[in-house]
């Protein structure tokens, strides 16, 4: 005798139950937690998520493992605060999705987590974290160092830009003329830590030959530019306004034919023929005029030395006259 069969429909009813469950809980947790704020300043974090119909038991955000602010509406006061060293919680402005830090400290840097429960029958539990750090900027500007005001085609151009002491220690970029330094040219350097403070200097140093096309441009100088970063909360740049230096002309005579293409500290090339036809073009005038200049002295010299030979031969002639005389 043939039968109807019989469907066992109990385990599809199951699935769709337990599927159906699992679409209604809690889902879709996301924190915002801000990558990088500025030491002393506010901090807002925020919890969103979706229950689906389910109710909202609690809401905790912890830094690291510590739990600092619970948030349970069912319960009154709907809102704890468990002390921690650097976290300070402003109440009027935080509720079940949202908390705000004041005056927040380097200390507090780390992970923050946000952790959503949902209220029977489900009791879904969902948690989710973000990084936060706290930043100290630099006091100063980023300084460029060992740059001349002046360069020829062919200089190697060698110098440093410091961004001064920081947590973290800032990001250097170089450009030239608006064009990002090739990394070719750039060398890093460690960022050097202040033992005392946990701040940190950053150096790099840029070096490339210098050509004519540094200065091919609207302005005709080079444009050195050194841009110092940490997160996007801070971002200042120092320049450098190169100029080229070219040789000097320099004019020898009133002929076109003259001039001097030499700089100031620049001797033209000679041959050793031309050296030494000027070494006895220096000397003939040098024999000249010592003989132009003495030839007088020598005539009144020998003038002298004949007045006295003839005044000592009459003198002798007069003397042997008389002595002769006064015998006889």
């Amino acid at each position: 005798m043939w039968l109807p069969r019989v469907v066992d429909l109990r385990f599809p009813i199951l699935w769709l139950l337990i599927a159906a469950d699992i679409s209604l809980g809690l889902r879709d947790v996301r924190v915002t937690v801000p990558t990088a704020v500025k030491k002393g300043d506010d901090a807002h974090l925020i919890c969103n998520y979706d229950l689906e119909g389910d109710a909202l038991y609690s809401v905790k955000w912890y830094k690291g493992r510590r739990e600092f602010y619970r948030y349970t509406p069912k319960e009154n006061p709907a809102m704890k605060i468990f002390p921690l060293p650097g976290i300070s919680v402003e109440r009027l402005h935080s509720n079940g999705s949202h908390v705000l830090l004041t005056t927040v400290e380097p200390s507090i840097s780390g992970r923050f987590s946000c952790e959503v429960s949902a209220d029977s029958p489900s009791f879904h539990t969902m948690i989710v974290s973000g990084e936060m750090e706290i930043v100290e900027l630099p006091e100063q500007k980023p300084t460029i160092t060992g740059i001349h005001s002046r360069y020829r085609q062919g200089d190697t151009l060698q110098g440093n830009c410091t961004s001064h002491y920081s947590k973290p220690a800032a990001n250097l970029t170089w450009t030239i003329n608006d064009v990002p330094a090739k990394l070719s040219m750039i060398k890093h350097y460690a960022p050097m830590k202040d033992t005392t403070t946990n701040l940190e200097l950053s150096v790099q140093e840029v070096n490339f030959l210098v050509t004519y096309l540094h200065f091919n441009n609207s302005q005709g100088r080079l444009k050195l530019k050194c841009t110092s970063r940490i997160h996007t909360i801070y971002e200042t740049s120092v320049e450098k306004s190169i100029e080229e230096d070219r040789p000097k002309i320099l004019a020898s005579g009133t002929s076109g034919h003259n001039m001097n293409l030499y700089g100031p500290y620049d001797q033209p090339p000679q041959d050793n023929e031309q050296m030494m036809d000027q070494n006895n073009l220096h000397l003939t005038h040098y024999k000249t005029d010592m003989a132009s200049s003495s030839s007088p002295l020598l005539l009144a010299k020998s003038f002298s030395s004949t007045a006295l030979f003839f005044s000592t031969l009459v003198l002798s002639i007069g003397l042997l006259f008389a002595f002769k005389v006064d015998i006889s």
